[in-house]
């Protein structure tokens, strides 16, 4: 499964991404992290482009807390739920869309 990581910002743990990271590669997923691709060297639009090309090729998008704080958080939320893709809050809801997709 690919995961789409989306809120991080400024004031985001970067422990915190790490932790979530490991655990995320423990069971199994791929993770999409746009932060890690360097999209802030491209336009505003660029960079939204790129993301949506990212999250499109995801199977499920995961909100890292504190995400309300990004306005491109927002809109990525925005287009995961009009695609009618999984959304994940925590690493439970990962589980749970794991186990889903396994039965």
């Amino acid at each position: 499964m690919v995961v789409y990581l989306s809120g991080i910002h400024d004031n985001t743990d970067e422990n915190e991404i790490l932790r979530l990271k490991i655990h995320l590669l423990n069971l199994g997923c791929t993770i999409i992290t746009p932060e890690d691709k360097e999209l802030e060297k491209h336009s505003w639009s660029e960079n939204l482009r790129l993301r949506m090309n990212f999250l499109q090729s995801s199977s499920a998008i995961y909100m890292i807390p504190n995400w309300k704080e990004s306005v491109m958080a927002r809109i990525e939320l925005t287009v995961a739920m009009d695609d009618s893709m999984p959304q994940c809050f925590s690493t439970e809801d990962i589980k749970e869309l794991i186990t889903t997709l396994d039965g």
